[in-house]
Protein backbone atom coordinates (compact mmCIF):
# COMPACT_ATOMS: atom_id res chain seq x y z
CA UNK A 1 0.00 0.00 0.00
CA UNK A 2 1.89 3.07 -0.66
CA UNK A 3 2.04 5.93 2.26
CA UNK A 4 0.46 9.40 0.34
CA UNK A 5 -0.62 12.75 1.54
CA UNK A 6 -2.93 14.34 -1.11
CA UNK A 7 -3.08 18.17 -0.13
CA UNK A 8 -5.62 18.52 -2.62
CA UNK A 9 -8.41 16.70 -1.14
CA UNK A 10 -7.53 18.13 2.20
CA UNK A 11 -10.48 20.10 2.73
CA UNK A 12 -13.06 18.21 0.92
CA UNK A 13 -12.28 15.23 2.84
CA UNK A 14 -12.72 17.01 6.47
CA UNK A 15 -15.91 18.68 4.97
CA UNK A 16 -17.33 14.66 4.14
CA UNK A 17 -16.04 13.48 6.79
CA UNK A 18 -16.79 15.44 9.67
CA UNK A 19 -19.08 18.99 8.50
CA UNK A 20 -16.02 20.70 8.89
CA UNK A 21 -14.15 22.45 5.75
CA UNK A 22 -10.13 22.15 6.14
CA UNK A 23 -10.53 26.08 6.94
CA UNK A 24 -12.99 25.55 10.16
CA UNK A 25 -15.64 26.74 7.73
CA UNK A 26 -19.36 25.07 8.60
CA UNK A 27 -20.82 23.09 5.80
CA UNK A 28 -23.73 21.67 7.20
CA UNK A 29 -26.22 25.01 6.50
CA UNK A 30 -25.53 25.25 2.93
CA UNK A 31 -25.44 21.55 1.91
CA UNK A 32 -29.36 21.43 3.38
CA UNK A 33 -30.03 24.47 1.60
CA UNK A 34 -29.17 22.80 -1.74
CA UNK A 35 -31.70 19.63 -1.72
CA UNK A 36 -30.38 16.56 -0.35
CA UNK A 37 -32.79 14.59 -1.71
CA UNK A 38 -30.95 13.70 -4.27
CA UNK A 39 -28.09 12.24 -2.35
CA UNK A 40 -30.51 10.19 -0.36
CA UNK A 41 -32.21 8.90 -3.45
CA UNK A 42 -30.31 8.65 -6.48
CA UNK A 43 -32.49 11.06 -8.65
CA UNK A 44 -31.27 14.36 -10.57
CA UNK A 45 -34.10 16.31 -9.84
CA UNK A 46 -33.18 19.22 -7.42
CA UNK A 47 -29.15 18.46 -7.75
CA UNK A 48 -27.82 19.32 -4.32
CA UNK A 49 -24.39 20.15 -6.39
CA UNK A 50 -26.05 23.00 -8.00
CA UNK A 51 -25.39 25.26 -4.96
CA UNK A 52 -25.02 28.80 -5.39
CA UNK A 53 -21.69 30.00 -5.79
CA UNK A 54 -19.80 27.06 -6.88
CA UNK A 55 -17.45 27.45 -9.24
CA UNK A 56 -16.71 24.65 -11.82
CA UNK A 57 -15.30 24.21 -15.06
CA UNK A 58 -17.11 22.88 -17.80
CA UNK A 59 -16.01 19.75 -18.44
CA UNK A 60 -19.98 18.62 -20.03
CA UNK A 61 -18.53 19.91 -23.59
CA UNK A 62 -15.69 17.37 -23.55
CA UNK A 63 -15.78 16.37 -27.61
CA UNK A 64 -17.82 12.67 -28.45
CA UNK A 65 -14.31 11.76 -30.64
CA UNK A 66 -12.47 12.01 -26.95
CA UNK A 67 -15.35 10.40 -25.34
CA UNK A 68 -15.81 7.79 -28.21
CA UNK A 69 -11.62 7.61 -28.10
CA UNK A 70 -11.73 6.73 -24.28
CA UNK A 71 -14.61 4.63 -24.51
CA UNK A 72 -12.55 2.25 -27.22
CA UNK A 73 -9.45 2.48 -24.97
CA UNK A 74 -11.05 1.07 -22.01
CA UNK A 75 -13.16 -1.92 -24.18
CA UNK A 76 -9.91 -3.03 -25.16
CA UNK A 77 -8.41 -6.05 -22.96
CA UNK A 78 -5.64 -4.61 -20.78
CA UNK A 79 -2.40 -7.11 -20.40
CA UNK A 80 -0.77 -7.47 -17.11
CA UNK A 81 2.54 -6.17 -16.82
CA UNK A 82 4.60 -7.70 -14.11
CA UNK A 83 8.12 -8.07 -15.72
CA UNK A 84 10.81 -7.69 -12.55
CA UNK A 85 7.85 -7.10 -10.34
CA UNK A 86 6.95 -9.13 -7.37
CA UNK A 87 4.23 -7.37 -5.85
CA UNK A 88 1.94 -4.02 -6.45
CA UNK A 89 -0.16 -2.74 -9.54
CA UNK A 90 0.05 -4.75 -12.59
CA UNK A 91 -1.29 -2.10 -14.65
CA UNK A 92 -4.35 -3.33 -15.10
CA UNK A 93 -6.11 -3.17 -11.92
CA UNK A 94 -4.39 -6.15 -10.43
CA UNK A 95 -1.90 -7.03 -8.36
CA UNK A 96 2.01 -8.41 -9.27
CA UNK A 97 1.61 -10.22 -5.86
CA UNK A 98 1.52 -9.63 -2.04
CA UNK A 99 4.48 -8.94 0.28
CA UNK A 100 4.58 -11.31 4.09
CA UNK A 101 5.22 -10.18 7.00
CA UNK A 102 9.10 -9.58 6.81
CA UNK A 103 8.25 -7.27 4.15
CA UNK A 104 5.27 -5.70 4.47
CA UNK A 105 5.51 -2.80 2.27
CA UNK A 106 5.69 -2.68 -1.64
CA UNK A 107 7.81 -0.36 -3.60
CA UNK A 108 7.17 1.70 -6.26
CA UNK A 109 9.62 -0.84 -8.33
CA UNK A 110 7.31 -3.95 -7.33
CA UNK A 111 9.55 -4.88 -4.71
CA UNK A 112 8.62 -6.13 -1.11
CA UNK A 113 10.32 -4.41 1.61
CA UNK A 114 11.71 -0.68 1.79
CA UNK A 115 14.97 -0.30 0.85
CA UNK A 116 16.12 2.76 2.70
CA UNK A 117 18.52 5.89 1.06
CA UNK A 118 20.43 8.92 1.65
CA UNK A 119 18.09 11.35 1.01
CA UNK A 120 20.67 14.13 0.17
CA UNK A 121 22.61 12.00 -2.14
CA UNK A 122 19.92 9.45 -3.97
CA UNK A 123 17.14 11.50 -4.68
CA UNK A 124 15.79 12.63 -8.08
CA UNK A 125 17.90 15.09 -9.91
CA UNK A 126 16.11 14.87 -12.82
CA UNK A 127 12.76 15.16 -13.93
CA UNK A 128 10.51 14.54 -17.03
CA UNK A 129 8.04 16.59 -18.86
CA UNK A 130 5.47 18.16 -16.44
CA UNK A 131 2.40 20.16 -15.96
CA UNK A 132 0.80 22.79 -13.00
CA UNK A 133 -2.84 22.05 -12.05
CA UNK A 134 -4.37 25.77 -12.85
CA UNK A 135 -8.22 24.76 -12.06
CA UNK A 136 -9.79 21.81 -9.89
CA UNK A 137 -13.36 21.39 -8.78
CA UNK A 138 -15.25 18.76 -7.50
CA UNK A 139 -17.91 18.04 -10.80
CA UNK A 140 -21.06 19.54 -9.26
CA UNK A 141 -23.94 19.28 -12.33
CA UNK A 142 -25.19 15.66 -12.33
CA UNK A 143 -25.60 15.98 -16.55
CA UNK A 144 -22.01 16.55 -16.68
CA UNK A 145 -20.75 13.92 -14.28
CA UNK A 146 -22.51 11.25 -16.25
CA UNK A 147 -20.64 11.37 -19.25
CA UNK A 148 -17.25 12.65 -17.67
CA UNK A 149 -16.81 10.59 -14.40
CA UNK A 150 -15.85 7.19 -13.95
CA UNK A 151 -18.38 4.69 -13.39
CA UNK A 152 -17.85 2.80 -10.54
CA UNK A 153 -21.37 0.57 -10.62
CA UNK A 154 -21.01 -0.66 -13.77
CA UNK A 155 -23.76 1.31 -15.41
CA UNK A 156 -22.18 3.13 -18.15
CA UNK A 157 -22.65 6.39 -16.10
CA UNK A 158 -20.10 8.35 -14.12
CA UNK A 159 -20.59 8.73 -10.48
CA UNK A 160 -19.84 11.13 -8.13
CA UNK A 161 -21.78 11.06 -4.67
CA UNK A 162 -19.44 14.57 -3.19
CA UNK A 163 -20.91 16.47 -5.79
CA UNK A 164 -22.96 18.20 -2.81
CA UNK A 165 -19.77 19.26 -1.33
CA UNK A 166 -18.87 21.55 -4.36
CA UNK A 167 -20.04 25.00 -3.17
CA UNK A 168 -17.81 24.54 0.13
CA UNK A 169 -14.38 23.31 -1.99
CA UNK A 170 -14.10 24.59 -5.32
CA UNK A 171 -13.99 28.50 -4.53
CA UNK A 172 -11.78 27.71 -1.67
CA UNK A 173 -9.40 25.49 -4.07
CA UNK A 174 -9.15 28.14 -7.25
CA UNK A 175 -8.14 30.33 -4.58
CA UNK A 176 -5.57 29.01 -3.41
CA UNK A 177 -4.48 27.83 -6.49
CA UNK A 178 -4.44 31.61 -8.13
CA UNK A 179 -2.99 32.98 -5.36
CA UNK A 180 0.18 30.66 -6.03
CA UNK A 181 -0.35 29.06 -2.25
CA UNK A 182 0.86 25.92 -2.96
CA UNK A 183 1.48 24.11 -6.88
CA UNK A 184 0.07 20.36 -7.87
CA UNK A 185 2.60 19.41 -10.28
CA UNK A 186 1.55 15.83 -12.98
CA UNK A 187 5.25 14.55 -13.67
CA UNK A 188 5.67 11.77 -16.49
CA UNK A 189 8.79 9.90 -15.56
CA UNK A 190 11.13 8.64 -18.44
CA UNK A 191 8.47 9.83 -21.42
CA UNK A 192 9.79 11.19 -24.20
CA UNK A 193 6.89 11.35 -26.61
CA UNK A 194 4.09 13.11 -24.80
CA UNK A 195 1.29 11.88 -27.65
CA UNK A 196 2.21 8.12 -27.18
CA UNK A 197 3.88 5.99 -24.03
CA UNK A 198 2.86 2.16 -23.31
CA UNK A 199 4.22 2.24 -19.71
CA UNK A 200 5.50 4.68 -17.23
CA UNK A 201 5.35 5.94 -13.86
CA UNK A 202 3.18 9.20 -13.29
CA UNK A 203 3.88 11.33 -10.02
CA UNK A 204 2.03 13.95 -8.49
CA UNK A 205 4.11 16.35 -6.75
CA UNK A 206 3.94 19.52 -4.80
CA UNK A 207 5.82 22.91 -5.35
CA UNK A 208 6.77 26.31 -5.03
CA UNK A 209 7.06 28.80 -8.08
CA UNK A 210 10.03 30.31 -8.50
CA UNK A 211 8.77 33.30 -9.49
CA UNK A 212 7.92 36.41 -7.49
CA UNK A 213 5.46 36.72 -6.39
CA UNK A 214 4.36 33.12 -7.54
CA UNK A 215 2.86 32.28 -10.40
CA UNK A 216 0.73 29.15 -11.95
CA UNK A 217 3.34 28.79 -15.10
CA UNK A 218 6.96 28.86 -15.39
CA UNK A 219 9.54 26.94 -13.24
CA UNK A 220 8.82 25.45 -9.58
CA UNK A 221 10.49 23.14 -7.11
CA UNK A 222 9.76 20.78 -4.99
CA UNK A 223 8.65 20.73 -1.59
CA UNK A 224 9.94 17.63 0.56
CA UNK A 225 6.36 17.36 1.38
CA UNK A 226 6.25 15.40 -2.12
CA UNK A 227 8.14 12.62 -1.29
CA UNK A 228 8.64 9.78 1.61
CA UNK A 229 12.50 10.48 1.73
CA UNK A 230 13.56 7.75 4.03
CA UNK A 231 13.37 5.75 0.18
CA UNK A 232 13.40 8.38 -1.75
CA UNK A 233 10.03 7.62 -3.66
CA UNK A 234 7.14 10.42 -4.69
CA UNK A 235 4.58 9.88 -2.38
CA UNK A 236 1.32 9.76 -4.86
CA UNK A 237 2.37 7.81 -7.81
CA UNK A 238 0.36 5.81 -10.50
CA UNK A 239 2.32 2.66 -11.52
CA UNK A 240 1.64 1.86 -15.52
CA UNK A 241 0.04 5.05 -16.73
CA UNK A 242 0.17 5.35 -20.66
CA UNK A 243 -0.62 7.73 -23.23
CA UNK A 244 -2.94 6.36 -27.03
CA UNK A 245 -2.98 9.06 -28.92
CA UNK A 246 -2.86 11.87 -26.75
CA UNK A 247 -5.07 10.48 -24.30
CA UNK A 248 -3.13 10.17 -21.09
CA UNK A 249 -4.90 7.52 -18.08
CA UNK A 250 -3.85 5.97 -15.42
CA UNK A 251 -4.83 3.87 -12.23
CA UNK A 252 -6.86 2.08 -11.01
CA UNK A 253 -4.57 2.44 -7.72
CA UNK A 254 -5.18 2.82 -4.14
CA UNK A 255 -3.44 5.75 -1.52
CA UNK A 256 -3.34 6.39 1.96
CA UNK A 257 -4.21 10.35 2.92
CA UNK A 258 -1.95 11.37 5.79
CA UNK A 259 -3.92 14.94 5.87
CA UNK A 260 -2.12 17.27 8.81
CA UNK A 261 -5.64 18.81 10.57
CA UNK A 262 -3.00 20.75 12.47
CA UNK A 263 -0.02 20.09 15.21
CA UNK A 264 -0.78 16.61 17.24
CA UNK A 265 -3.46 15.37 14.96
CA UNK A 266 -2.95 13.72 11.77
CA UNK A 267 -6.04 11.81 10.20
CA UNK A 268 -4.88 9.06 7.79
CA UNK A 269 -7.63 7.60 5.31
CA UNK A 270 -7.40 5.12 2.03
CA UNK A 271 -8.64 6.81 -1.43
CA UNK A 272 -9.27 3.80 -3.51
CA UNK A 273 -9.80 2.77 -7.32
CA UNK A 274 -8.30 6.11 -8.05
CA UNK A 275 -8.19 6.97 -11.34
CA UNK A 276 -7.29 9.88 -13.53
CA UNK A 277 -7.80 10.74 -17.35
CA UNK A 278 -7.26 13.63 -19.29
CA UNK A 279 -6.10 14.83 -23.15
CA UNK A 280 -3.00 16.40 -24.37
CA UNK A 281 -3.11 18.18 -27.22
CA UNK A 282 0.01 18.61 -29.37
CA UNK A 283 3.03 20.58 -28.86
CA UNK A 284 4.06 19.17 -25.53
CA UNK A 285 7.61 18.36 -25.06
CA UNK A 286 9.98 18.03 -22.36
CA UNK A 287 9.56 21.34 -21.39
CA UNK A 288 6.36 20.98 -20.23
CA UNK A 289 2.47 19.84 -21.66
CA UNK A 290 -1.20 20.58 -21.10
CA UNK A 291 -3.98 18.49 -19.84
CA UNK A 292 -7.62 19.09 -20.94
CA UNK A 293 -10.71 17.82 -20.13
CA UNK A 294 -9.15 16.46 -16.80
CA UNK A 295 -10.84 14.11 -14.51
CA UNK A 296 -9.62 12.73 -11.34
CA UNK A 297 -12.16 10.18 -9.38
CA UNK A 298 -11.56 7.89 -6.03
CA UNK A 299 -13.68 6.33 -3.52
CA UNK A 300 -13.52 6.37 0.44
CA UNK A 301 -15.62 4.48 2.40
CA UNK A 302 -18.00 5.20 5.68
CA UNK A 303 -15.89 3.33 8.03
CA UNK A 304 -12.61 5.25 6.99
CA UNK A 305 -14.38 8.53 7.60
CA UNK A 306 -15.95 7.40 10.92
CA UNK A 307 -12.59 6.16 12.21
CA UNK A 308 -11.64 9.83 11.13
CA UNK A 309 -14.17 11.83 12.56
CA UNK A 310 -13.96 10.01 15.94
CA UNK A 311 -10.28 10.50 15.84
CA UNK A 312 -11.17 14.02 15.68
CA UNK A 313 -13.93 14.08 18.64
CA UNK A 314 -11.32 12.86 20.83
CA UNK A 315 -8.77 15.03 20.03
CA UNK A 316 -11.14 17.94 20.63
CA UNK A 317 -12.71 16.40 23.92
CA UNK A 318 -8.97 15.64 24.97
CA UNK A 319 -8.45 19.57 24.20
CA UNK A 320 -8.60 22.29 26.62
CA UNK A 321 -11.21 24.51 26.56
CA UNK A 322 -9.11 27.43 25.79
CA UNK A 323 -7.84 27.94 23.17
CA UNK A 324 -10.12 24.79 21.79
CA UNK A 325 -9.37 24.78 18.51
CA UNK A 326 -12.30 26.37 15.91
CA UNK A 327 -13.50 23.43 14.04
CA UNK A 328 -14.23 21.66 16.84
CA UNK A 329 -17.29 24.18 17.28
CA UNK A 330 -18.38 22.58 13.85
CA UNK A 331 -17.42 19.01 14.35
CA UNK A 332 -19.60 19.33 17.57
CA UNK A 333 -23.06 20.81 15.99
CA UNK A 334 -22.34 19.42 12.30
CA UNK A 335 -23.23 15.22 11.40
CA UNK A 336 -21.18 13.09 9.68
CA UNK A 337 -22.93 13.64 5.91
CA UNK A 338 -23.48 9.85 5.62
CA UNK A 339 -26.71 10.68 3.24
CA UNK A 340 -23.68 11.49 0.23
CA UNK A 341 -22.62 7.74 0.19
CA UNK A 342 -23.71 6.65 -3.41
CA UNK A 343 -21.87 3.36 -3.13
CA UNK A 344 -22.59 0.25 -1.66
CA UNK A 345 -19.05 -1.83 -1.22
CA UNK A 346 -19.67 -5.44 -2.71
CA UNK A 347 -16.27 -6.44 -1.00
CA UNK A 348 -14.58 -7.94 -3.86
CA UNK A 349 -13.19 -4.74 -5.07
CA UNK A 350 -16.34 -3.88 -6.83
CA UNK A 351 -19.08 -1.50 -5.85
CA UNK A 352 -23.10 -1.08 -6.41
CA UNK A 353 -25.44 1.63 -6.42
CA UNK A 354 -26.98 1.78 -2.82
CA UNK A 355 -30.51 1.28 -2.66
CA UNK A 356 -32.76 -0.04 0.20
CA UNK A 357 -31.32 -3.77 0.29
CA UNK A 358 -27.87 -2.46 -0.92
CA UNK A 359 -26.85 0.52 1.42
CA UNK A 360 -24.28 3.23 1.03
CA UNK A 361 -20.89 2.62 2.60
CA UNK A 362 -18.81 4.03 0.68
CA UNK A 363 -18.75 7.60 -1.41
CA UNK A 364 -17.78 8.06 -5.07
CA UNK A 365 -15.40 11.44 -5.62
CA UNK A 366 -14.72 12.96 -8.83
CA UNK A 367 -12.99 16.51 -9.61
CA UNK A 368 -11.98 17.78 -13.08
CA UNK A 369 -9.48 19.83 -13.62
CA UNK A 370 -6.64 21.32 -16.36
CA UNK A 371 -2.71 22.02 -16.81
CA UNK A 372 -0.37 23.65 -17.78
CA UNK A 373 3.15 23.83 -19.37
CA UNK A 374 5.85 23.86 -16.27
CA UNK A 375 9.02 22.59 -15.72
CA UNK A 376 10.61 21.16 -12.38
CA UNK A 377 14.19 22.38 -11.71
CA UNK A 378 15.05 21.40 -8.11
CA UNK A 379 14.16 21.09 -4.34
CA UNK A 380 12.75 23.79 -1.64
CA UNK A 381 15.43 23.85 1.15
CA UNK A 382 14.43 22.01 3.85
CA UNK A 383 16.01 21.11 7.20
CA UNK A 384 18.12 18.21 7.41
Amino acid sequence: MKRAAVLMLAGFVLGAGAGCAGNGAAIGADVVAGDPGDAVDGSESGDPGDLPGADVPDVGGVPDAVLDADAGAEADACVPDCAGRECGDDGCGGSCGFCDLLGPECTSEGHCGIEKCDWYLDRPTTWGPAAVVTEMALVSDGEAVKPNCFDYTGDGLGDNGAKGFAGQFNGPMADALAAGEFALLIELVGVKDVANAASFQLNGLVGTSTATPPTISGDFLLQGASFITDICQPMIDFAGARIAAGTLSAGPDEFQLAIPIQEGLVIDLTLIQTKLRGTIPAGGSADGFTVENGVLSGVITKSQLSTAADKMKEFCQAAPAEPRPEWCTYLDISPMAYTFFDLHDNGDGTFSAKSKDLPGDAMSICMSFKAQPARIVGYEPFPR
